[in-house]
């Protein structure tokens, strides 16, 4: 019983302290690129992840940056992807990495722009 009770307290402590800098936001499509959408994003403090999903029947390069806004339409965090190629009909992760701000400056963004 000791050891299930340790164990415990040691993973709710994992569990509070490595948790602190993910968040995710909500899923959308990408203005500009027909047929592309955006959904998962979870960003730690130095990088993100985002899964970029391709609905058109052709094999597609994509790369370009990620603006993070406030409510004022002010850039607090602009997140940088290399651009690789997504299959027709499929979807792939990317892992970006901040070239302004950082991903707790991120949290607090309203809304989310694309740059090609």
């Amino acid at each position: 019983m000791k050891r299930l009770g340790k164990f415990l307290a040691v993973a709710a402590f994992l569990f509070l302290f490595l948790g602190v800098g993910e968040s995710v936001v909500l899923d959308g499509p990408i203005r500009g690129k027909a047929g592309l959408s955006y959904s998962s994003i979870s960003y730690s403090f130095d990088s993100l992840n985002v899964v970029i999903r391709n609905r058109t029947k052709y094999n597609l390069n994509f790369g370009g940056a990620m603006l993070f806004l406030d409510k004022n339409y002010e850039l607090v965090a602009r997140a940088e992807l290399r651009p690789a190629k997504i299959k027709r009909h499929s979807s792939r992760n990317y892992k970006g990495f901040f070239s302004k701000g950082s991903g707790n400056e991120a949290k607090a963004a309203r809304y989310l722009e694309w740059e090609f």
